[in-house]
């Protein structure tokens, strides 16, 4: 994963961090052209995009990478209020991570009761809300400080898709990985300064999102699943353990997710956002 990089007269910074942007600071950075373009994880700005944010909901059935791509960028086109989020920027294209699991490096997650307790690190959104209701603590730290403090034991674990797992280090420590379908992956905006892009020819402009949009989106969430095969095939080669809940905690996890999607929509609906429709949206997408 690169973190910062200069191409030509284009200055781009990317999650999770970089010389030009901390993770959290890439947005604005962007927005006030120390960076031309950037690329964020929306749980890592907990409220501020409290739409695409909400795309994160537990229990969606979402079960890969490029399902959960399409269907974010389907949701930024016909819900112009998740498109009002990204006002101050140019969006190239968006895309989702999927599944999630869990690493852990002393005890394996087998049934929901098994995280009751544990600190896991996750990012802001639909996998920490769930794992608050599951009883455990989600705590939020930048990638690249996930595998110090996972070795320290400051936390017992952390949520995340499998690319990440692999990219920040995680498959050389943890002994067990369990995968909870409930979890819907984060989501990723990769966007450009407005102003920037006002000022790029319009060929250019052209050209740029012959490659960006769908076309993007589908190839991120095609790359991220098969970086996933590769992740698993390391952590099996490594003696580590790939958990598959049993139907019945699948079930559980399933039933816990029902009142945090009761509690965001009523949350997100009071503040005057259409929120019960873009999720009924979701669910209809990935049928």
């Amino acid at each position: 994963m690169v973190e910062e990089a200069t191409r030509g007269r284009v200055k781009v910074t990317i999650y999770p961090s970089g010389s030009l942007a901390k993770a959290k600071e890439v947005y604005d950075a962007t927005i006030g052209g120390i960076a031309d373009v950037g690329w964020i994880a929306i749980g890592h700005y907990p409220r501020r995009f409290p739409l695409t944010e909400g795309c994160t909901i537990p229990g969606t059935g979402i079960k890969d990478s490029v399902t959960g791509s399409r269907i974010i960028w389907k949701l930024y086109n016909k819900f112009p209020q998740i498109r009002a989020e990204f006002a101050d920027v140019k969006v190239l294209t968006m895309h989702a991570f999927a599944p999630i699991s869990i690493a852990t490096t002393k005890a394996p997650i087998r049934a929901l009761h098994d995280v009751r307790g544990l600190k896991i690190r996750a990012t802001a959104g639909g996998v920490s809300m769930l794992l608050e209701a599951a009883g455990a603590s989600p705590m939020f730290m930048a990638p690249g400080d996930i595998y110090l403090n996972l070795e320290k034991g400051v936390i017992d674990g952390s949520a995340m898709g499998w690319e990440g797992h692999g990219a920040f280090g995680i498959v050389e420590i943890a002994k067990y990985f369990t995968v909870v379908p409930a979890f819907t992956g984060p989501q990723f905006v990769l966007f450009m300064n407005q102003k920037k892009w006002n000022g790029l020819p319009y060929h250019i402009q052209e050209a740029i999102m012959s490659v960006s949009g769908q076309v993007a989106s589908r190839l991120y969430g095609k790359g991220d699943d098969k970086t996933s095969q590769l992740v698993m095939d390391k952590i099996r080669s490594k003696g580590a353990e790939i958990i598959t809940l049993t139907p019945a905690e699948k079930a559980r996890w399933r039933d816990l997710a029902k009142p945090v999607q009761d509690k965001w929509l009523t949350d997100l609906e009071a503040k005057g956002l259409p929120a019960r429709a873009v999720f009924d949206e979701m669910l209809r997408l990935v049928k």
